[in-house]
């Protein structure tokens, strides 16, 4: 509550979930609720000048998955409830303050019941270095004590202590047991007798230790309040002074991703070629159906697809339209919404934003998939275009989803139906801009610098949670940048960043996202997913597919490898090769009218990995749209010099853009994702 008033909120009121009274039960055995202390909560109305609603929790632990809906008699309902009371007497109040840290348990639950409500989840904490965490509390002037202890290393004599006296121990016990400093593991809950949000304090001057259990190595003990009185405070007591307000300029890559930007300001931009194409028709066999199950890439889908003639009267229809265009393909390989984990959603009005996702989100479920969305020069009447990746989730192999919805320091809640990263064999992560977490806001005063290193640290911090380091683990990186002059900037940016730089399109479009300058989207490498309880299987159709499935997914692995080659000054090949994925990011610097030599350097370079044109899962096909050529042009170009190599051509998606490489001087870029 501290971190929502120093961030600029008011706290209209407090609320409290207790144990019924007919349990005669300090503490529930609750996934989400602390209810030791209970029985002095009804002070804090008084200490902070403010009304307290109060509920008993009637439901209990019904669904404990990862994801949420609504569930009859879960817990989570009476947070629901209580929250509707306090909106039925403050319809005013706009989101709630969340002490999570890193419980995604309880953070989804509570985003849950925030969108069903209309309120905005503010979780300063989240994901914060506990030390520091609990350092800086106490510093602020917190006075929380311990009123329960659940953890080796913690006995009953440690109750009533205070957050202050207790942190050298806490931090001794993390050392010796790896005892999370702030309890976030259960390990002691606490009971704050003052703040600078009092204006009163409270007094505890009797208390009881109950002794839940007298584990000779982790005993369970808390306090029980008998008698507590309330003490004035001077205005002194209450400074705010010292609570940190977290700065993201303090994120330790930021100087070297500035000093990187700075040093490529006075880089010029070559000058584009400018051709026009004719096609050349191909008299190559038709191109023969591939699967690559459980992978599946679809390639470029607008509302067009199946018939050009068709009239929409606003963006909502066509989108509408083209979603559903784009189910029908998924449906006809037997894929869900659900499997999808990347989309490129490419639209010519960026003004369309936000009825766009009005009609888009209405397509997925809890955890609709990462994407990025940015501008692009759409030929035709289409006003979006769809590609995507979809892994079909197969029985008992672990999927691992992040969408977190709540304002914090640590990443940008999203700012549209989309999940920050999938994690199902690679990690598949969303589009990044330079917005504040804390305010989603780009940062002032602009500059391409400053929204660089914001997104880079923002992209970091959502990959850090995922255990899989971004410099380590990155395979391919889209740079979008929404002017051409910005390109060597990126590039600037990126290679300070990183140590190794992954294959990376840098590709300027029309416009992003709330105007940003700059954004990144990735994709990493991760260990195959680990099939579990595979002994359970039985014999049934759908599971033999599930094995060979799992099987096929196995086969995956191949060695590590990444080089750059190029058969002259016009064209460029960086291929990367690492565990489980292969990327390609192709440059063509010449006119593109005679793309036999840029495809057969692809061929060299997938022969140099010992992969095949059949393992191409897709290609995105970027082109600069001052080359008057065409995106059917481009597709059927590319077609007829991959079969010159294969009898399998891989879904083609061709998107213009404004200007492509790190100078501006690209005229064709093929981005390749190979299994």
């Amino acid at each position: 509550m501290m971190q929502c008033v120093a961030n600029g909120h008011e706290i209209a009121a407090v609320a409290n979930l207790k144990p019924p009274r007919e349990s005669g039960k300090d503490e529930l055995d609750s996934f989400m609720y602390q209810t030791v202390g209970h029985d002095a909560i009804h002070l804090y109305s008084e200490c902070m000048d403010v009304p307290l609603y109060r509920r008993e929790i009637k439901g209990g632990s019904v669904l404990q998955a990862s994801d949420y809906t609504v569930t009859a008699d879960d817990e989570t309902e009476d947070l629901y409830m209580l929250l509707k009371d306090v909106l039925n007497d403050h319809p005013d109040i706009k989101g709630i303050s969340v002490g999570a840290i890193l419980s995604n348990y309880q953070r989804v639950r509570v985003e849950h019941v925030c969108n069903r409500l209309g309120l905005t989840s503010f979780a300063y904490l989240w994901r914060r270095d506990q030390k520091e965490l609990l350092y800086e509390m106490a510093n602020a002037g917190v006075n929380a004590i311990l009123i329960k202890v659940a953890a080796i290393g913690l006995k009953s004599t440690h109750l009533g202590k205070s957050i202050g006296q207790m942190y050298p121990y806490l931090c001794k016990m993390n050392d010796m047991y790896d005892l999370h400093i702030c309890g976030e593991g259960g390990e002691y809950e606490t009971f704050t007798v003052d703040c600078p949000l009092f204006k009163k304090r409270i007094v505890v001057e009797e208390t009881e230790t109950v002794v839940h259990s007298d584990d000779a190595f982790a005993q369970v003990a808390y306090l029980k309040f008998q008698k507590c009185r309330l003490e004035a405070k001077t205005a002194e007591e209450m400074d705010m002074s010292n609570v940190v307000v977290q700065d993201w300029k303090e994120w330790e890559s930021y100087d070297e991703v500035v000093s990187g930007v700075a040093s490529a300001k006075d880089i010029p931009l070559a000058k584009a070629i400018s051709a026009s194409v004719t096609l050349q028709p191909s008299t190559q066999p038709a191109v023969t159906a591939h699967e690559h199950s459980p992978f599946f890439a679809i390639s470029g889908t607008t509302a067009y697809d199946m018939d050009d003639t068709l009239e929409f009267n606003s963006i909502e229809q066509e989108t509408q339209a083209c979603m559903e265009a784009v189910q029908t393909k998924l449906l006809e390989k037997r894929l869900e919404w659900k499997d999808v984990v990347t989309m490129n959603v490419f639209v010519t009005n960026m003004d369309d934003f936000g009825r766009i996702n009005a009609v888009y989100k209405t397509f997925f479920d809890i955890n609709p998939s990462p994407r990025a969305l940015v501008g692009a020069n759409l030929p035709g009447k289409a006003k979006l275009q769809i590609d995507l990746t979809a892994i079909k989730s197969i029985v008992n192999v672990k999927r691992d989803t992040m969408h977190v919805q709540g304002i914090s320091y640590w990443a940008p809640a999203n700012i549209g139906p989309y999940s920050q990263s999938v994690v199902a064999s690679h990690a598949f992560i969303a589009g990044q801009i330079g917005l504040v977490p804390s305010t989603l806001d780009l940062p002032t005063p602009r500059s391409f610098a400053q929204e660089a290193a914001l997104s880079l640290r923002n992209l970091e911090n959502i990959v850090s949670v995922l255990e899989l380091p971004l410099k380590a683990h990155a395979v391919l990186c889209y740079c979008f940048v929404s002017d051409p002059t910005y390109l060597p900037l990126a590039q600037a940016a990126w290679e300070a960043y990183m140590t190794t730089v992954p294959p990376t399109a840098y590709i300027a479009v029309p416009s992003l996202p709330r105007g940003a300058m700059v954004e990144w989207q990735v994709l990493l490498h991760a260990p195959l997913p680990i099939p579990f309880g595979q002994e359970e299987y039985d014999n049934t159709t759908d599971e033999e597919q599930d094995e060979e499935t799992v099987r096929q997914m196995k086969a995956l692995q191949v060695r590590e490898d990444c080089f750059e080659s190029s058969r002259n000054k016009d064209i460029s090949c960086k291929v990367v090769c690492k565990s489980n994925v292969t990327t390609i990011v192709a440059q063509l610097a010449s006119d593109p009218s005679d793309l036999e030599v840029f495809v057969s350097s692809i061929n060299e370079a997938l022969k140099q990995v010992k992969k095949k044109w059949d393992q191409v899962l897709s290609i995105r096909a970027l082109y600069n749209d001052s080359t008057h050529m065409t995106s059917p042009t481009l597709s059927s170009l590319l077609t007829a010099n991959v079969l010159r190599h294969s009898k399998v051509v891989p879904p083609i998606t061709s998107i213009p853009v404004n200007a492509l490489g790190s100078l501006g001087d690209q005229t064709v870029v093929c981005v390749l994702h190979v299994l």
